[in-house]
């Protein structure tokens, strides 16, 4: 739960964003990457939900902190909906 609701859980890749905005109409998309989190904020992210129950035990949370090192952002999203 707390992956998702730290919206990373679920995320999408940002081609895949982008093409979902474009398909539901929205034009002049841009993405401004705000923060990338690297391999050291995704293990105290991970240390912080395991705390409180929200990893399972067997997850290898430094490998996969390692797999994950710089793909996952923050970002500001923008588009627009051209006018019928």
């Amino acid at each position: 739960m707390g992956l998702w609701t730290g919206c990373v859980a679920g995320a999408l890749l940002e081609a895949e964003y982008r093409a979902k905005l474009s398909a539901a109409g929205f034009a002049d998309i841009a993405i401004e990457t705000v923060r990338v989190y690297d391999r050291t904020d995704l293990v105290g992210i991970a240390a912080d939900l395991a705390a409180s129950v929200q990893i399972p035990d067997s997850l290898d949370r430094a490998s996969t902190a390692l797999a994950l090192d710089g793909a996952v952002t923050s970002a500001f999203v923008r588009a627009r909906r051209p006018a019928a």
